[in-house]
């Protein structure tokens, strides 16, 4: 391939994983402003419905898809890396007919289970009519998971060529559409014509397939456009093409564990999904009261907390052909580099926006969800942004022990997160009440990130001395910036009364934090540690008014 074509795949590491995620960061951005008018369309009373298919949806698309789009990267990018640009085609067309039929298998499979998972979802207590409602919820969903791996199959294949960008762009496509069919379609049913806020639920399960159906369209488009210059370079290659069986093989091996990573790490969700209601209702709580509780942890809550979490998804899709390639050139100090970058990049951005969320947690739920219930938000919030830390993190680190072949390893430390979770999950909340499902969640991803990251060390001599370092450089950054919000609580106490001026209030409170925070940062020469370059660098090179010579 040419040298320009293979420089417009090509893109450094943290560049490459900080464009992924900031693709998937606007979807999340979108996806959070949603929430506002759903709720004023469906109701707090529906919002179980919407969320309680979503996580037997999440660990189904894990098992038909989730490790075949990693495993589809890392192959394509071994090939890419010899050159072999028709073994690289052979895996793209391999990948989408197994994904494609794994999708369509695990859709009938959620249809036909959809009366049992609705019933297990809601509990014994629940009524004929609710166990209705979230099977027709399950019936809708069905269609994405038949639509969403296909998408991934795309994704993986730019994922293997380092075209992050693509990956970017159809995450904001895919989100915007999801969210604009969401509100439009039951803005029509419960505002036009009338039906019951039931609807808006349904409409928004809909909405998920018709934002997998636009992004899948966008890559269509796309491929029309880039695909030539690999056409023509395996047109023209010399060296056969790799037998089909063998590539069968190389996703399987690679994509099984990948699946199974998923699943596990996933199951947490699926035992607050089967035992949050029912144990807090054991234990005295009301149906309904528990019902609200699950809902704003799964859904408000969950909205909220996932945008540090894009961090963890776009390095988990950035380091795969980065660190398949080092390891297949035998490169391992770059692969030290690589791991200690990673690290030092997620908890430099996203520690602080987890703090700011826990110190500001209660305006934060108010701004979006008004006052009703805005004590159990508050408190959810503050528990939630702990865990939004740790499960940005953890992704991460059992993506880097799968790229890296230490499998096994990975999916054991998993299973121990996953018992963990299951033995913390009754005794914390029948001590610490509700907030006890979340921190059985955190204790369960500590323990996974502890030992994912002794096993690197082991393994491949990585040493954490200098992160550390950096580590307790970055809190001492955020400690700064919350005397700031303390110092700004006795002049301007956000108001509780008017969303908007609320709003402005914590712009000012948002400011403010992060002026105190990249300053403290830039003393503590963070930045120059981390991304070789210091703030003043770094704004000059991204500051859009400055003029730059025309040479």
């Amino acid at each position: 391939m040419s040298e320009t074509n293979k420089n417009r795949i090509k893109q450094s590491f943290i560049l490459g994983s900080l464009t992924s995620s900031a693709g998937v960061f606007l979807s999340k951005i979108i996806g959070l402003f949603y929430v506002v008018p759903f709720t004023a369309l469906a109701t707090e009373k529906n919002m179980v419905f919407y969320s309680g298919p979503y996580s037997y949806y999440s660990i189904l698309l894990q098992i038909c898809s989730a490790g075949l789009p990693f495993a589809t990267a890392a192959v394509v990018a071994k090939y890419a890396n010899a050159d072999n640009w028709k073994t690289v085609l052979l895996t793209r067309k391999l990948s989408l007919g197994v994904l494609a039929a794994s999708g369509f298998l695990m859709g009938v499979l959620f249809i036909a289970t959809s009366g049992p998972l609705a019933l297990r979802t809601l509990g014994a207590n629940a009524t004929p009519s609710d166990i209705q409602k979230m099977r027709i919820a399950f019936m809708i969903l069905a269609l994405a998971l038949f639509l969403v791996p296909v998408l991934s199959s795309y994704r993986g294949f730019y994922q293997g060529l380092k075209d992050l960008k693509v990956y970017a762009d159809t995450q904001v496509f895919e989100q915007f559409g999801r969210v604009f069919f969401l509100l439009f379609l039951g803005w029509l049913f419960v505002k036009v014509f009338h039906f019951d806020s039931i609807y808006a639920v349904y409409m928004a399960v809909l909405a998920t397939s018709l934002g997998a159906g636009i992004a899948i369209l966008y890559y269509i488009h796309y491929d029309r456009r880039h695909i030539g210059p690999i056409l023509r370079e395996a047109r023209n290659q010399e060296a056969e093409v790799v037998d089909s069986k063998q590539i069968l093989k190389e996703l399987f091996v690679f994509g099984l564990p990948y699946l199974l990573s998923a699943v596990i790490g996933n199951s947490q969700i699926l035992i607050n999904t089967r035992f949050f209601i029912p144990v807090t209702t054991s234990l005295g709580m009301n149906y309904d009261n528990a019902k609200l509780l699950y809902g704003i942890i799964q859904v408000q809550v969950d909205k909220l907390t996932s945008i540090p979490q894009v961090l963890g998804i776009g390095f988990s899709a950035g380091i795969v052909p980065y660190m398949t390639v080092a390891l297949e050139n035998e490169n391992f100090s770059m692969l030290r580099k690589n791991i200690q970058e990673c690290l030092e990049t997620v908890l430099f951005i996203a520690l602080p926006i987890c703090f700011a969320m826990f110190a500001l947690a209660r305006p934060i739920y108010y701004i979006m969800y008004g006052n009703a219930h805005l004590n159990y938000g508050e408190i959810c919030l503050q528990y939630a942004s702990l865990l939004a830390l740790v499960t940005t993190i953890t992704p991460i680190c059992s993506s880097m022990m799968m790229t890296l072949h230490l499998r096994k390893e990975s999916l054991f430390y998993l299973f121990v997160g996953f018992v963990i979770k299951c033995a913390t999950f009754y005794p914390l909340i029948r001590y610490i009440g509700y907030p006890g499902a979340i921190v059985s969640s955190v204790l369960c991803s500590l323990t996974i990130i502890y030992l994912d990251l002794a096993k690197l060390k082991n393994k491949f001599d990585v040493s954490y001395a200098t992160t550390g370092k950096r580590l307790v450089k970055i809190v001492l950054a955020c400690l700064a910036m919350n005397g700031g919000f303390a110092l700004l609580n006795f002049v301007v106490k956000v108001n509780e009364t008017n969303r908007m001026l609320a709003l402005a209030q914590l712009a000012l409170y948002g400011v403010v934090g992060i002026v105190l925070y990249f300053y403290i940062a830039n003393m503590l020469k963070l930045p120059k540690a981390i991304f070789h370059k210091s703030m003043k660098e770094i704004f000059n090179q991204y500051n859009p008014f400055k003029r730059h010579d025309k040479n």
